[in-house]
């Protein structure tokens, strides 16, 4: 399968190479999946088949005709991915490359059909169309340019952009967490971010006396400092432009300060956990132990413990809870998030609701916790909402063995 240029100036499908066989592998089918997947782009769309073939992320090598189209849309989708974060759905047409790059585009042009119809006003045209797709594109989508590269190209997204990253170092016990910030100037030969160190990426700009450019890198960066009062430390002391190990209580710093970055248009690269980080709960567990004579008015037995997951912290591992400082505490082997007031909070509450109980509660009073309704029914009253869901995230009620194998 292979790209061919008409003289009308159009990339379409050479459909002489198309029945030349069948893919014999599974990656050549994979591949072979994709590349007519671009074709199939091509024909409703020049535009759209460029933008297709240089987002599509293709495991082996390309047919040359495909390499050499593939690289052109790569150029202008990291041109494009410079323009700054703020402007949104009103991008500006991106310029082509100057006469002299075009020339010795079309010296290093592979054998293909049409390559004799290549031309600097040629290349021009098709990178206009290219371009007029994509903002077309942009327009239409509602969410902006960072929206736009996000949905349909994410490796793409990253380049042109800062990146916060944050990683373990579990063989420093004092800073087992390691900071840098990164800048992506292009993407990879290998469908790749390539990320530098931040400071390198100011050192090129200043060299070059780009002024432009230092300002569309740096106003993210801007823009988190008047929402992070970490940024704005780290910027002011300097310690941005340079890798840095952070304690436990530096991390968690900033993993709580995701959100802002973010929004200030800067990617963050995390541990995978903190998405769905684990934190010890209080465990309230009802109709643990059977009854033999049981009716509505029946009273359950009431059990109030502190877990982590599905399992129960011992009395060693609650003690060093409560001796750790809040934020992110290596328990079992893993990183989980501790506030250790609003956890004891909610421990004082069950053993208060628990000491209430007496010898059980009722099935009602049962019933009405595992749906999530306050003990005590003044907590439905004004301001009790706040309450009520604080306590739901650092506790959670559950039937017992033998209470769930009843109501199911």
């Amino acid at each position: 399968m292979e790209l061919a240029f008409t003289p009308s100036g159009r990339i379409t499908l050479d459909r002489s190479t198309t029945d030349a066989g069948e893919p014999e592998s599974s990656s050549d089918i994979h591949a072979d999946r994709h590349l007519r997947r671009v074709a199939d782009a091509f024909a409703t769309s020049q535009g759209e088949g460029l933008f297709l073939l240089a987002a599509e992320t293709f495991d082996g090598p390309l047919p040359v005709s495909f390499a050499y189209w593939r690289e052109l849309a790569g150029k202008y989708l990291t041109a494009l991915c410079h323009t700054p974060e703020s402007a949104g759905a009103a991008v500006e047409p991106i310029a082509p490359p100057d006469l002299a790059e075009l020339s010795a585009w079309i010296q290093s042009a592979p054998p293909m059909h049409g390559a004799e119809y290549l031309s600097p006003a040629a290349l021009v045209a098709v990178w206009e169309s290219l371009d007029t797709w994509v903002r077309g594109e942009i327009s239409k989508s509602g969410d902006g340019l960072a929206g736009f590269l996000r949905r349909r190209a994410p490796l793409w997204h990253q380049v042109g952009r800062v990146c916060f990253h944050l990683a373990e170092n579990r063989r420093d016990e004092h800073h087992p967490f390691a900071f840098l910030a990164t800048y992506a100037p292009a993407m990879g030969g290998t469908s790749r971010v390539q990320y530098q160190p931040l400071s390198q990426a100011l050192r090129e700009s200043a060299g070059a006396k780009n002024k432009a450019a230092l300002v569309r890198l740096l106003s993210p960066v801007h823009r988190a400092s008047q929402q992070s009062s970490l940024v704005r430390e780290l910027v002011e002391s300097g310690d941005l432009y340079h890798p840095l190990a952070w304690t436990p209580r530096e991390a968690y710093r900033f993993l709580k300060d995701i959100p802002l970055l973010e929004d200030s248009g800067i990617l963050v690269r995390m541990p995978d956990w903190w998405k769905k980080r684990p934190r010890p709960r209080v465990g309230v567990t009802i109709g643990q132990t059977r009854q033999k004579k049981f009716d509505a008015s029946g009273m359950l037995d009431f059990k109030v413990s502190v877990a982590l997951g599905d399992e129960s912290l011992s009395d060693a591992e609650w003690r060093q809870l409560l001796a750790a400082e809040d934020g992110l505490v290596l328990l079992r082997g893993q990183w989980i998030e501790v506030d250790r007031q609003k956890l004891q909070e909610a421990l004082d509450h069950w053993k208060q609701v628990q000491q209430e109980a007496g010898d059980g509660v009722s099935f009602i009073e049962g019933m009405r916790l595992l749906a999530g309704v306050p003990a005590d029914l003044a907590a439905d009253g004004p301001g009790g909402g706040d309450q009520v869901a604080d306590n739901r995230s650092w506790s959670f009620v559950e039937a017992g063995q033998w209470l769930g194998d009843l109501l199911s």
